[in-house]
């Protein structure tokens, strides 16, 4: 992280919530003006959304041996 950037994240942390609220809402109106052909969803989370339930997995309840899942997605990982 640059030292500019960790100064103004330094700034942020003693904004109020009100200034925080509104500093997020000139940063998306920097982003809408650098990028105007990128069309912001209303809804933050809409591209995850989009994907959610389209990944597959051969195991049908994580919650079953979840330790068993946890040391194959490791050893997939390593492999």
């Amino acid at each position: 992280m640059t030292r500019k950037l960790a100064d103004i994240l330094t700034a942020v942390r003693d904004l109020s919530s009100d200034e925080r609220r509104r500093l997020i809402i000139e940063l998306d109106s920097l982003q809408e003006t650098e990028h105007p052909d990128v069309k912001r969803s209303p809804e933050p989370l809409a591209t995850l959304l989009r994907l959610a339930g389209t990944a597959h997995s051969e195991f049908t309840d994580l919650s079953t041996n979840k330790y068993a899942h946890v040391a194959a997605a490791v050893l997939d990982h390593k492999g």
